[in-house]
């Protein structure tokens, strides 16, 4: 049985990859413009951001916004076994490609947990959870996108299953 995955981010346990992955010409929130692979510029030689404190007033509010729902923390802690980038070069372009291919699963972990919340017994969500788990376990499974679109087809069809006014109040 897999573990759980974590459907929260926790910044202090991923390696900016977020503030590398993404591009960020002419979004709105972010007020550097960047290429999809290049470190934000607010990064600083440590790879930490440096003006977390200050995001909105800095004209960063997408930062303070956004929700990998642990994809990042998952790369890093999981599938890196706590190496990074920062201390070896060479598995930047390894970890921003895995950071992206757990995106998705990320979101559809979070969304089985919501569904969870109302219907905490239902063998097809349990099952979910322990595909997605299994799927977020290795990077060949994360490679794999067919087997990614069948969960995603599944989520939607548990949702259609669930009322809309129990999700609301979970």
């Amino acid at each position: 049985m897999a573990p759980v995955l974590e459907t929260r981010s926790d910044c202090s346990r991923c390696a900016a990859l977020c503030c590398i992955a993404y591009p960020s010409e002419e979004m709105p929130g972010f007020s550097a413009a960047k290429q999809a692979g290049q470190p934000c510029p607010k990064l600083g030689a440590d790879a930490l951001c440096t003006i977390y404190a200050r995001r909105a007033e800095e004209g960063f509010a997408g930062c303070i916004r956004f929700e990998c729902f642990g994809a990042g923390q998952h790369v890093v802690q999981s599938l890196f076994e706590g190496r990074d980038w920062r201390g070896d070069g060479t598995l930047l372009g390894p970890m921003v490609e895995a950071f992206l291919a757990m995106r998705p699963v990320s979101d559809l972990a979070y969304l089985v947990e919501r569904a969870l919340g109302v219907a905490p017994t239902d063998p097809a969500l349990l099952q979910l959870r322990e595909e997605l788990a299994d799927i977020a376990g290795s990077r060949e499974a994360l490679a794999d996108s067919a087997r990614i679109a069948r969960a995603g087809q599944a989520v939607r069809r548990a949702y259609a299953s669930l009322d809309p006014a129990s999700l609301q109040n979970s």
